[in-house]
């Protein structure tokens, strides 16, 4: 989750007020331009497909793989950096350039959704024959009004990662189920030597903490959020799952539980004490450890869901979604893509490329021989959530706003109930300022 904790500051308010301006200069009304016929047509030409930097070796391996097996439909894939992602295709969407298909961040979709800008296909959806296989929870982030605005592309969920060495070595057997077993076995872990540290987190990176933080509230039954796409209000003050998760960050604050670095860590070197092998445990996402820890390191390290207050649990349902943008030239060359990279020879290249599939069907006892890890991770889609919003980086990912402020009040200052009603205060300012 590191490439969240990069994200860019206030794209996403130049993306709606950019979306908003495209649509009422193409009088968009929200109905699709593309009829069901021209989709299910044999497509050909060309299909250009932008796709997050980031991700290059999965984007040129799919491309590499389709190009050889679609005669008379090529496919060409544009890296666009993270950063100004958002804004470059709300800009190309009202010069009438936008590609053929967009892979962007699961949560910025609604951004585009909300405003019309993607073509509608739910017929297309509801006629894949693996649908029930794919994540819920990014459905839902390409859903408005019941209806399909795009489709899941790779998943990047949270979980909890765990040193089983020190773990045996402090006396516990299994990974936490509660708040109260992750703060026990941290104090267990915490006494096994000065320089040994019960759990790590990224404390200054709002987006990291998103991505570890919410998943403990939804495993308790709640949101911070409620109400429709584009009419979003915050259910922050009074929610005991936030205020438990919230103590639970602030017992380990301050019982020095964590590294004391980890007030300031801002995301750039998020992980990197987990991989010296003196951190009992890591919320994090799979690409922060087992891209860069050694193999003696994996050999000891495991994976858990991470708990709700009293039992359990849930991931953050982070990722890419497809969507073909409703000025798009090619859209039935982009939806034969879409079907492509969704088919399972597709779904094991992303696996390769060291992304998560979204399709839980891959696991096989073939894939989960070959990636035993990702195969215990697409075994947490069904219970998979990621905040339903348009303001999600004003609400999450800016370290001046609301999501932070309420975790620093809270943890730092000692201080859950004032923190709540800090958080509901400026949840609702930020919403109210992008809705009127």
């Amino acid at each position: 989750m590191t490439r969240r904790a990069r994200r860019r500051a206030l794209a996403f308010v130049a993306a709606f007020l950019l979306t908003a301006s495209a649509t009422a200069c193409s009088g968009s009304n929200g109905s699709p331009t593309t009829t069901a016929a021209s989709l299910n047509a044999g497509a050909t030409g060309t299909v250009t497909v932008w796709y997050r930097s980031g991700f290059s070796k999965l984007f040129n391996a799919l491309a590499k793989d389709f190009n050889a097996t679609h005669k008379g439909l090529k496919v060409d894939v544009v890296p666009v950096p993270d950063t100004d992602y958002v804004t470059k295709l709300a800009t190309a969407m009202r010069a009438g350039t936008a590609p053929d298909l967009a892979s962007l961040d699961d949560v910025d979709s609604e951004i585009f959704i909300a405003k019309n800008e993607f073509l509608d296909i739910t017929k297309y959806v509801d006629q894949l024959p693996y649908k029930n296989e794919l994540s819920p929870g990014a459905l839902r982030l390409a859903t408005k009004g019941g209806k399909y605005y795009g489709v899941p592309d790779f998943a990047d969920m949270s979980f909890l990662w765990y040193n089983k060495t020190l773990f045996k070595e402090a006396g516990i057997g299994q990974p936490p189920a509660t708040f109260a077993q992750v703060v026990a076995d941290a104090k267990k872990i915490r006494a096994l030597g000065p320089n040994i540290y019960g759990l790590s987190f990224a404390g200054d990176c709002p987006g990291c903490l998103t991505f570890t933080v919410m998943p403990n509230v939804y495993a308790g039954g709640a949101d911070v959020l409620k109400g429709t796409l584009g009419a979003e209000s915050a259910t922050v003050a009074g929610n005991q799952p936030l205020a438990a998760a919230l103590q639970m960050y602030q017992q380990l604050w301050d019982q020095h539980l964590v590294p004391a670095a980890d007030q300031t860590q801002n995301g750039t070197t998020w992980g990197k004490d987990f991989l010296t092998g003196d951190i009992g445990m890591l919320p994090g996402g799979y690409g922060l450890v087992a891209g860069s820890a050694s193999a003696a390191l994996m050999s000891q390290v495991g994976i858990a869901p991470l708990p709700g207050p009293n039992g359990g649990y849930s991931t953050y349902d982070g990722g890419a979604n497809f969507g073909i943008p409703a000025g798009a030239k090619n859209a039935a060359g982009a939806w034969e893509f879409v079907q492509y990279a969704l088919s399972l020879p597709a779904q094991q290249l992303e696996a390769a490329s060291g992304v998560e599939p979204i399709r839980s069907d891959v696991v096989t006892p073939a894939f989960t021989a070959q990636y035993p890890m990702v195969s215990q991770i697409l075994g947490y889609l069904p219970k998979g959530q990621a905040p339903v919003t348009v303001a999600h980086d004003a609400l999450f990912n800016l370290v001046s706003q609301p999501w932070q402020e309420m975790f620093d009040t809270a943890v730092y200052n000692g201080n859950v109930p004032g923190a709540l009603q800090q958080g509901q205060s400026g949840f609702t300012s930020v919403l109210s300022a992008l809705q009127n």
